[in-house]
């Protein structure tokens, strides 16, 4: 079984950047690693909001991702991704085709805790 990784993203294309928060990213994208080097997009989804933490967890479930790069979450969403099994890998500020480059070489470290805080009014903070 190949790998399909989700990833949030700012854009729909892989040369856009990864978004800095799950839940609040502009789109969601699935990628499928194939040959263990080479990858595919297989889905753009436009976030059009949320009325849970774990609805988007289970929207990528559904589509059968098997890991997810983040540079942000909050302690529910990470919950829900354990819960799930959909393993999680800390991102880097850049493009998507570049977070998988990394992912792929082992560059990316297992994400073991949620990386978000303060949530209230228009806080956000890593």
């Amino acid at each position: 079984m190949n790998r399909i990784i989700g990833i949030p993203a700012e854009g729909s294309e892989l040369s856009d950047n990864i978004s800095a928060h799950f839940g609040h990213c502009p789109y969601f994208m699935g990628v499928e690693i194939v040959d263990n080097n080479n990858f595919k997009k297989i889905f753009a989804l436009a976030n059009e909001g949320h009325a849970g933490c774990m609805e988007p967890v289970m929207n990528m479930k559904q589509r059968n991702v098997t890991d997810m790069i983040l540079t942000g979450i909050g302690m529910r969403p990470f919950m829900g991704f354990q819960q799930v099994q959909i393993s999680l890998f800390q991102g880097v500020n850049g493009s998507i085709e570049k977070n998988l480059k990394m992912l792929i070489s082992g560059q990316l470290k297992v994400l073991s805790d949620a990386s978000c805080g303060d949530h209230s009014g228009d806080a956000h903070t890593h």
